[in-house]
């Protein structure tokens, strides 16, 4: 079983300050738009890829998408390097309770496991290393908002990548974005009710839990019949 972890609401909880502030820093510099912060968190970006708030934002300020996409690639190296420089000027998200724990355990079960997340993947990495959680995260896995602009694309690249079937991943986030990114390729999803959608929005889920140690206990679950039919 592959598990790929959400970060922001899932394995991090508030604000991350530093992130925001480096997509609309780019934005500004690569299109010449007076983006802000306030943009970002004005179009609600949970669960979006940080591509796709990008273009969000930039249309709000008139800029036209045959204008967006070619410059996508030198905007995301931009936000990346401008969230190296300010990352440790701003107060880092809180790691959600647990959520060492729950990744020890889910490695217990003998799950492999991964990102599957919105952020730029330099940007995701970084909170990972600050967070302390960076070893769980082998570089070279999972997938990423700069992997795909559409979340729904990204549950293939890690699987592509872990060289397994959609049918063996388990993605674990906090959003109907989440559970409908997995369900798109066919995996299966344990949504958290940890970030801005309560348990009743994320009903379409295989599970919902109210914390990471109740996603322990659904990746148990859904390790059960596959480890006993392999031992059979």
């Amino acid at each position: 079983m592959l598990v790929l972890w959400d970060i922001d609401g899932t394995l991090l909880h508030g604000a991350p300050r530093a992130h925001v502030k480096a997509l609309a820093w780019a934005m500004a510099r690569v299109w010449g738009v007076p983006a802000t912060a306030a943009d970002v968190t004005a179009i609600r970006p949970a669960g979006r890829t940080d591509q796709e708030i990008a273009r969000a934002v930039l249309t709000l300020h008139g800029v036209p998408g045959g204008e967006v996409t070619p410059r996508l690639p030198e905007w995301m190296a931009l936000a990346a390097a401008r969230h190296e420089e300010i990352e440790r000027l701003h107060p880092a998200p809180a790691v959600a309770p647990g959520a060492a724990a729950a990744l020890e355990a889910a490695a217990a079960l003998g799950a492999r496991q991964a990102l599957l997340t919105g952020n730029l993947e330099p940007i995701g990495r970084a909170k990972m290393a600050r967070a302390g959680l960076a070893g769980f995260f082998p570089v070279g896995q999972g997938a990423f908002g700069s992997d795909d602009e559409r979340r729904e694309r990204l549950v293939p690249v890690a699987a592509a990548r872990a060289r397994v079937a959609a049918g063996d991943v388990v993605v674990v986030g906090d959003t109907p974005r989440d559970i409908r990114c997995a369900h798109a390729a066919g995996a299966r999803c344990v949504a958290v009710a940890t970030g801005p959608h309560p348990a009743g929005e994320l009903a379409d889920a295989d599970a919902v839990v109210p914390d990471l140690a109740g996603a322990v206990a659904a990746l148990a679950a859904a390790a059960g019949p596959r480890a006993s039919s392999t031992r059979s």
